[in-house]
């Protein structure tokens, strides 16, 4: 009978010996998820008509990059960063400095040509949906203005990729 209890002891103990976590790396609980490589965007013009509003981030090799160039666009496109990535269990991050403040920004996929870009500015959590789209737009801005080379206009913003949806079959 001690025999018994000792082997059920015995084999609780390696049934669960592989979940404490330490071991698994962030990356492995990956298996769910996957961000396509692309530039994603929701750069619009503001109330004004020519200033621009939003961000922009390109994955060259989507979630498995391991930089991310971005720009937030406030009035103008100005400061493009390349930052660091880090795989987390639902998506990826990358840290920016603002008014003295470093912010996590969150990036999960949202659906299979978007992502949602999460961050906290300091007036709450703020999430935004950023569709794929053709082209850096936001981020070729704000480069010209660095490089002095022409920039396209705030009417080159592209539409997302993203097919229409097929008409309902049923009259």
């Amino acid at each position: 009978m001690r025999a018994a209890a000792s082997a059920l002891l015995g084999i609780a103990l390696l049934s669960v010996a592989g979940c404490g976590g330490e071991s698994d790396p962030a990356e492995t609980g990956q298996g769910g998820w996957h961000i396509p490589g692309g530039t994603y965007g929701n750069v619009a013009a503001g109330q004004g008509g020519t200033d621009l509003r939003g961000f922009e981030l390109t994955l060259d090799q989507g979630s498995e990059s391991e930089t991310v160039d971005f720009v937030e666009c406030d009035d103008r496109c100005v400061d493009v960063e390349s930052r660091s990535l880090r795989r987390g269990l639902n998506g990826i991050s990358f840290t920016v400095y603002r008014k003295g403040r470093m912010l996590d920004v969150l990036v999960n996929p949202a659906g299979k040509d978007a992502v949602e870009l999460s961050l906290d500015q300091g007036e709450g959590l703020e999430s935004h949906r950023l569709p794929r789209i053709d082209r850096e737009v936001a981020l070729a801005i704000a480069r010209g203005k660095a490089d002095s080379a022409a920039a396209p206009s705030a009417d080159a913003l592209l539409e997302p990729k993203s097919p229409p949806p097929l008409p309902s079959p049923t009259p």
